[in-house]
């Protein structure tokens, strides 16, 4: 696997420089580059608190608080703490950090922190002190932003995501080999292509009565169905922001094939709560789910209710967690007809599907701007994303690590996903605030489609004209947004 990496080059030169380009503080005033860097330098300072903020995934199952205990161990002769912040992991920085109320280090998406960079609410970081060698630039890029004139780094990246298919394999059906792999392959065509998980669902629903299912995911979640349109030649932000390209021409047959699938998937995936229900139901004893198509960080869960399922079954622990792991298989997203049609019978899978486009971010961990110890803070950046901590977090919440050399030896989801990175076949979000403009009016959209071919008695999306007048008005929605919020 090869990419191209970050070099440590152009902040080892800037560290040379002598500066003179001033931008606005916080509060009022001005800064230089060297008087930001300044913080970071000296010991660290000792008895200091700082607050983490990290997912609600890290602190429930225990791990930051393992993380926590870990770090202030090694600086113990600092007498620093690391502390959970003990909020939400939605707290608004830039509401509530000028006011003292923020955590010090915080772990978020890249459409966030960034838009937290832009109104100048985190630090710039000196990453000639980081690891980041071995992140792909397209990776480090999600943080960059040009400010006194030069390119800085405003996080660490830690973990990547995407979406991928998760799917039982003990639930395949025993002919699959002979009825479900048109193009021998070794593969399922269910979970290798979408007409072909089309088809499955379509059969599972009909001999179970609406009982179960083939694909259960929601229908209304913005990050996950986005890459319908992506893939058919949609875009978020051109050069402006003025460009936003949702509706541009090829987004109707996406948004088609969303329609197509939703008719056949059922009202009951209306919902957000689909996504946690999916853990449900395709894990139980009943099989009520046959695969998902969700983040790859919902493995570890995934995996524990299934083991728990096999052990209520009479499995010992031992082999219930085993046969979890072997059943449980994620790939990557089905590949897409390139007409758009799931409801056809593919004849040539290669020649007639091709790779989708799915919606990508990194995670990483930034310093806010209103901390008292950012060199203690700095040193938890450090500490959380040096490799074997990294590997710990990845192995513990089912993440997958921004670096390439870990992917590889991790190997499996994160590997495939890094990969899929790697060639261009996941779209980053936007790194910019205006990015939090997007998601309310692309899950309407969705919910409105999705109706459209479940509950709706009179369906509205039936031609190529209605599908472009939807996504025309998904563009003026966010516009409106983007105007309303860009004001306030």
């Amino acid at each position: 696997m090869k990419a191209k990496t970050f070099g440590l080059c152009l902040m080892a030169a800037l560290a040379a420089l002598t500066l003179t380009a001033c931008g606005e503080r916080t509060g009022g005033g001005t800064f230089t580059y060297e008087e930001l860097m300044a913080k970071f330098e000296g010991d660290i300072e000792e008895n200091a608190v700082i607050r983490v903020l990290d997912n609600q995934m890290a602190v429930e199952t225990g791990h930051l608080q393992e993380v926590l205990d870990a770090f202030n161990e090694r600086y113990a002769e600092y007498n620093v703490q690391a502390v959970d912040a003990n909020m939400d992991q939605y707290v608004d920085l830039e509401q509530n950090g000028p006011d003292g109320y923020g955590p010090d280090v915080l772990y978020q998406a890249n459409d966030m922190l960034m838009r937290y960079a832009e109104g100048g609410h985190i630090l710039p970081l000196p990453t000639e002190e980081l690891d980041i060698a071995e992140i792909p630039s397209s990776v480090m890029d999600a943080y960059k932003l040009e400010t006194y004139g030069l390119d800085l780094y405003y996080a660490m990246p830690v973990a990547q995501q995407s979406t991928v298919l998760t799917y039982r394999k003990d639930l395949l059906p025993e002919n699959w080999e002979e009825e479900w792999d048109d193009n021998e392959n070794g593969v399922p065509d269910m979970v290798e292509t979408m007409n072909g998980l089309y088809a499955y669902s379509k059969q599972v629903k009909e001999s179970s009565s609406g009982s179960k299912y083939g694909l259960y995911m929601s229908l209304v979640d913005q990050y996950f169905n986005t890459g319908y349109l992506l893939s058919y030649g949609a875009y978020v932000f051109g050069e402006t922001h003025d460009d936003i390209g949702l509706a541009a021409d090829g987004a109707e047959v996406g948004l088609n094939l969303f329609r197509d699938l939703a008719g056949v998937l059922g009202s009951t995936c209306i919902s957000q709560n689909a996504t946690t229900q999916a853990a449900t139901y395709l894990t139980n004893s009943a099989g009520t789910a046959f695969c998902t198509i969700g983040t790859p960080d919902w493995l570890t869960t995934f995996r524990e209710n299934l083991a728990a399922t096999y052990v209520r079954g009479g499995m010992s622990e031992a082999e219930a967690t085993a046969a979890a792991e072997e059943n449980l298989v994620v790939v990557a997203p089905p590949r897409l007809p390139t007409d758009g049609d799931i409801t056809k019978e593919l004849t040539d899978i290669e020649g007639e599907t091709f790779a989708p486009t799915t919606m990508g971010g990194v995670n990483a961990f930034g310093i806010s701007a209103y901390t008292k110890y950012p060199k203690a803070s700095l040193a938890f950046v450090k500490f959380v994303s040096e490799y074997e901590n990294l590997r710990w977090r990845c192995e513990a919440l089912g993440a997958v690590p921004a670096r390439l050399d870990l992917a590889e030896e991790l190997g499996g989801v994160s590997e495939m996903l890094s990969e899929r990175v790697a060639s261009g076949l996941v779209y980053m979000m936007p790194s910019t605030r205006d990015t939090q403009y997007i998601w309310d009016p692309l899950s309407s959209l969705f919910n409105d489609v999705a109706t459209d071919n479940t509950t709706r008695n009179t369906p509205i999306y039936t031609t190529e004209e209605a599908l472009k007048g939807a996504l025309e008005k998904l563009v003026s929605d966010i516009r409106s947004a983007m105007a309303v919020g860009n004001i306030s």
